[in-house]
């Protein structure tokens, strides 16, 4: 007897085969059979998915529940689940939580969470693995290797670039760490303690990839007014060691750089063209979520938060960094304080709100909640055009993730609303646009990510594959959350299995059924 028989639907494989009409039945874990018709005296459970879809779970490839830390203090990751999510990839942007060669490496991700209190009692990335194994997860999870955390193991918070001999070291711990199973290595080229990363440096911890066969992504150096040389920077590198590049929640920031959109698009399908096995995430939304001290001009964040902290208390160095955020032409008065650490009263509250109540400049308001929080805040800023996030989005080289972290329960913080509506979001928006079919979505979501991942058993609905599908309602799927009010899960995504058991029903979490997943 099947333990779950699922009836009726509109399958929609997630290879963009054209939907159809058939029974799936799941035991062990695994789909086991897909046919015109199952009956429903096999089954221990029975759904009727009666004019509904049948999708694989999707696959969030860039998700940040490690470095918000809610893979551990909110494990369930009920607004993935509720998502349609069934997998998720952590470790992006340069920050992951393994490999750790000292303890200052995990220090990496500090501007997402505050590390007070964190016990940890994994060095390695397979220990990593193991302690994680431990939690009772929401949804499957695998991580790449983060180039900060590397970097900053053995170089703590040392200025200065990394010797040949430590690139080597640097090498051989990356080389470990896919060898137990990590899915790839990740830059965040923008932060603080990669800003200044050789490309002698990056070149040959890239090559590593294409010995193991993973792939590369990247947060690029620049979104905003030099994203064009970042672009090439990344594409020049992933040609070079003849790795797959993909480019993290990909951007153009400020209005005043919107221009460039055009030639951005061009040098991606050139290089893709070229064959360059090349694709860019993006979350359907034109508000960023982003770390504050990345306003400012990169010298002044060189070295991390202590010389964040000196140079902004320093005033020669102070009216530098004014200088330069007055000449940058930011709307830095629109921006919203998402998170501040050590401050809640700033949260909810914009850069100009919280200057007034200073009497000082926007500019003097930035530099001083820097100082308050330590450096840890984060920000919403309404600065994206939402014309090209539509065009991003629906691009044939695109793949659709939260760039977002997994939340079961409110926080005293604003988190980004992709967090919970990302998928349903881009879901309501196939419906309305009609740019591309139901079939080409969903691919985005699945079996694209599985590909470039690596992972053969997940991503599609086909026999033998782990039980990782989603039932939701074309009709009504939508997401609900918003910038005042975030923690509001979507409509439409009516049931969500994980590994074969039923995890999700109805805005109810029904179980932990999720593993973690290496190479």
């Amino acid at each position: 007897m099947y333990s779950v028989v699922i009836k009726n639907g509109s399958i929609l494989d997630g290879t963009g085969k054209l939907a159809y009409r058939a029974d799936i039945a799941v035991e062990k874990r695994k789909i086991v059979e897909i046919s015109p018709s199952i009956p429903a005296a096999k089954a221990q459970q029975v759904i009727d998915a009666k004019d509904k879809f049948v999708a694989p779970g999707f696959i969030d490839i860039q998700n940040h529940s490690d470095s918000y830390w809610t893979l551990f203090d909110q494990p369930d990751q009920k607004s993935m689940l509720a998502q349609g999510i069934t997998t998720i990839i952590v470790g992006n942007c340069g920050a992951s939580l393994a490999p750790l060669p000292t303890q200052e490496a995990i220090k990496a991700v500090q501007k997402w969470h505050d590390l007070s209190g964190v016990n940890l009692n994994w060095v390695t990335f397979a220990e990593f693995v193991a302690s994680l194994s431990q939690k009772k997860l929401g949804v499957n999870v695998g991580s790449l290797a983060g180039h900060a955390t590397i970097r900053r193991g053995l170089l703590a918070d040392q200025i200065r670039a990394v010797t040949a001999d430590e690139i080597k070291i640097m090498e051989d711990i990356l080389r470990k760490s896919l060898e137990e199973g990590a899915f790839g290595f990740s830059l965040g080229l923008i932060y603080a303690h990669e800003v200044n990363s050789s490309q002698e440096e990056l070149a040959a911890l890239t090559r590593v990839l294409k010995v193991h066969g993973r792939y590369l992504t990247v947060h690029l150096r620049s979104e905003a007014s030099h994203i064009l040389e970042a672009l090439d920077e990344v594409i020049e590198l992933a040609k070079s060691s003849e790795v797959p590049l993909k480019i993290s929640h990909l951007k153009i920031r400020g209005q005043k750089n919107w221009h460039l959109f055009d030639r951005v698009m061009s040098k991606l399908e050139i290089a893709y063209h070229q064959g360059l096995d090349l694709s860019f995430d993006v979350y359907p939304y034109d508000t960023s979520w982003s770390v504050l001290y990345t306003y400012l001009p990169k010298w002044a964040y060189d070295g991390g938060r202590t010389q964040i902290l000196r140079r902004i208390n320093q005033p020669a160095e102070r009216r530098k960094i004014l200088d330069y955020l007055r000449a940058a032409e930011e709307n830095l008065g629109e921006i919203v304080i998402a998170m501040a650490q050590h401050n809640p009263g700033f949260i909810g509250k914009t850069i100009a709100q919280i200057a007034a109540n200073q009497a000082v400049s926007n500019e003097e308001a930035v530099l001083n909640v820097l100082s308050a929080c330590e450096t840890q805040a984060i920000v919403f800023d309404h600065n994206l055009s939402a014309q090209q996030v539509e065009l991003l989005t629906f691009s044939p080289l695109s793949l659709v993730a939260t760039d977002g972290a997994g939340y079961s329960k409110e926080t005293e913080s604003l988190v980004h609303p992709r967090c919970f509506g990302t998928m349903p979001r881009f879901l309501r928006m196939v419906r309305e646009k009609r740019t591309i079919n139901w079939e080409s979505a969903i691919r985005k979501l699945t079996s694209e990510p599985a590909r470039i991942l690596g992972i053969s058993d997940r991503g599609k609905v086909s026999k033998n594959h782990f039980a990782d599908l989603v039932i939701f309602d074309p009709k009504k799927i939508t997401d609900r959350a918003t910038y005042e009010h975030p923690f509001i899960y979507p409509d439409g995504m009516e049931q969500v299995l994980v590994n074969g058991q039923l995890a999700y029903m109805s805005q109810n979490v029904a179980g932990h059924f999720g593993a973690v997943i290496k190479r």
